[in-house]
């Protein structure tokens, strides 16, 4: 709908996404409601259809406002000397930012799952804003690498320290962000060798195998429809079953989302320690796994859009998937690592920052478009690497 013409609609329908941040934050995007948003406001229900068309509309203009405010904030800063002061700048507006509006931020994770068009619209722009910064200091494409890479660590240390833990985002992240985008994941050479053998994939369920192709099913079904908007009876028919077979196997439409999370999160782990089975290094290993992400990412399309339904249904089934991951991973790195091999030394900030650059190199990689001009190999020598 077109802006208000007056300042005082102009307030009224800045008020109104303020209140929707605060309700999306509180409720879930998927939950709330134009009634509560209005209630928030102190407006009624009738004044929302004024500046708003639908609630898609409200969160639309809601991740607008965030992504703007980033993008102003990162835009003004001042030009630093060297490439890592400018990406420790670039992180300290992104958090800055972010903290001030985390109840955006809340929702605009939530509703960036169930609709990639706006997920594009809102880091695609970020994205090229923040390469341009760097571009100073990285060449050509490399700085669209460098950019989505910092995005991607940034993305997840703000997820963890001011949504997860409630806290404040400690220095040493700021630090190991811009460290892992400027010097590289690896202070060594970055490492070749023969492309990896194809690790376990989500291959179809073998004949009469009905609870795996009960998972296959939920898994597309959830990724397509959300969590809310799946049907029991839709998962069981895309299987080829009746609706009663569906609970020989699953207590309830939430018991299928957990198992189907579950094993996406199986898949991943045993793809990756099959991809780097035999490397070199800690570092080899690192580049592998990337790899093996980028392949499943492929394999499992809906995979991003049913975390993030699990992250908002159940934050338990959350942490048994990030957390789990996590915490094994820090572990890993830590007995495998040599002295000097990765830019950044806290082996938990580390991993973190490792599993965010994956997550938003992926999406770009696979379904967003991918980097023009760079192979995978090149893409993964310049975030390995760093901006030389």
């Amino acid at each position: 709908m077109a802006a208000p013409a007056t300042p005082k609609g102009l307030k009224t329908r800045e008020r109104l996404i303020e209140a929707s941040g605060a309700v999306f934050a509180r409720k879930g995007c998927a939950a709330s409601g134009v009634a509560d948003i209005c209630s928030a406001a102190g407006l009624a229900v009738g004044g929302f259809y004024r500046y708003f068309a639908s609630k898609d509309e409200i969160i639309a203009a809601l991740m607008r406002e965030l992504r703007d405010d980033l993008i102003r904030a990162v835009s003004e800063l001042p030009q630093a000397a060297t490439a890592e002061a400018e990406a420790a700048g670039i992180a300290a507006a992104f958090f800055g930012v972010v903290g001030a509006r985390i109840d955006g931020f809340k929702a605009m994770r939530e509703a960036e799952a169930s609709n990639e068009a706006l997920a594009r619209d809102f880091y695609g722009p970020l994205a090229e804003v923040m390469a341009g910064r760097l571009g100073r200091f990285a060449k050509g494409p490399r700085a669209a690498a460098h950019a989505w890479s910092l995005l991607g660590a940034l993305y997840f240390y703000a997820v963890k320290f001011l949504i997860w833990e409630r806290g404040k985002v400690p220095a040493a992240a700021f630090e190991a962000a811009a460290a892992l985008c400027v010097r590289g994941i690896s202070r060594k050479t970055f490492p070749w060798w023969q492309p990896a053998l194809t690790g376990p994939s989500q291959a179809r369920p073998l004949p009469g195998d009905t609870r795996g192709a009960m998972l296959t099913a939920a898994e597309e079904v959830f990724g397509r429809c959300g969590y809310n908007g799946a049907r029991v009876s839709e998962i069981a028919k895309k299987a080829g079953f009746a609706a009663g077979t569906f609970y020989l196997f699953f207590d309830s439409k939430q018991d299928a989302l957990e198992q189907v999370v579950m094993r996406m999160r199986d898949c991943l782990v045993k793809k990756a320690a099959a991809y780097s089975a035999g490397s070199g290094s800690r570092a080899e290993t690192e580049a592998l796994a990337f790899r093996a992400l980028f392949d499943f990412i492929r394999e499992h399309p809906y995979g991003y859009r049913i975390m993030r339904e699990a992250e908002f249904t159940d934050q338990k089934l959350a942490d048994a998937y990030y957390g789990y991951i996590l915490r094994g991973y820090a572990e890993q790195i830590r007995k495998a690592r040599k002295p000097g091999e990765f830019s950044v030394d806290d082996n938990a900030l580390l991993a973190l920052g490792l599993m965010g650059i994956g997550h938003m190199l992926g999406m770009k990689r696979v379904l967003w478009g991918g980097f023009r001009g760079m192979s995978e190999d090149e893409l993964l020598k310049a975030v390995f690497e760093g901006i030389k």
